[in-house]
């Protein structure tokens, strides 16, 4: 079980109703994970949703046996592993903690079912994931645009650029 304090430090948590975090503190953990631990692969089946209290975590990927790329560096507040709420899709990428870090996990199965159950909480967890992830593409996509037309050497070195910039 995890504090709804702890739960109040999430950005995708933040202004949730007492009575929603209610709902899912008892259903999460507190883990504390070492410098260098790998909390999942790229194409992996994760099966748990990350919301980081302290720490760093590096999500990668290996564009090449030679170039490999941070897409993102999670810090304090923020959340991660939404492939494992959607059934079938696997990571994108690789998160490996940069720093000691504490995490809070919930079962992929178990957040869907409080979804299911309280449908007010999966209707505003959802949306509020669906703007995140939205964010968060767009700034990837211009990020690795500006990367490229500064430096257009990488350019042939990267085998499916189009995985890099998905359009949505």
């Amino acid at each position: 079980m995890v504090k709804i304090e702890d739960l109040k430090k999430i950005s995708l948590l933040n202004g949730l109703p007492d009575d929603m975090l209610e709902i899912i503190a008892p259903e999460a953990q507190l883990s504390i994970y070492n410098t260098g631990t790998v909390l999942f692969e790229t194409n992996e089946d994760i099966g748990i949703f990350y919301m980081l209290i302290m720490g760093q975590v590096a999500l990668k990927i290996a564009l090449s046996d030679d170039v490999n790329v941070i897409l993102d560096t999670m810090q304090s507040g923020s959340s991660f592993g939404v492939a494992s709420l959607v059934p079938g899709t696997n990571a994108s990428s690789q998160a490996v903690c940069q720093e000691p870090c504490e995490v809070i996990t919930l079962s992929s199965k178990k957040m869907t079912e409080l979804f299911e159950k309280h449908n007010e909480l999966g209707y505003r967890m959802m949306r509020r994931l669906a703007n995140h992830y939205k964010n968060k593409m767009d700034n990837r996509t211009n990020m690795i645009q500006k990367t490229l037309d500064k430096t257009p050497e990488l350019k042939h070195k990267i085998a499916d650029i189009e995985t890099l910039t998905p359009i949505f």
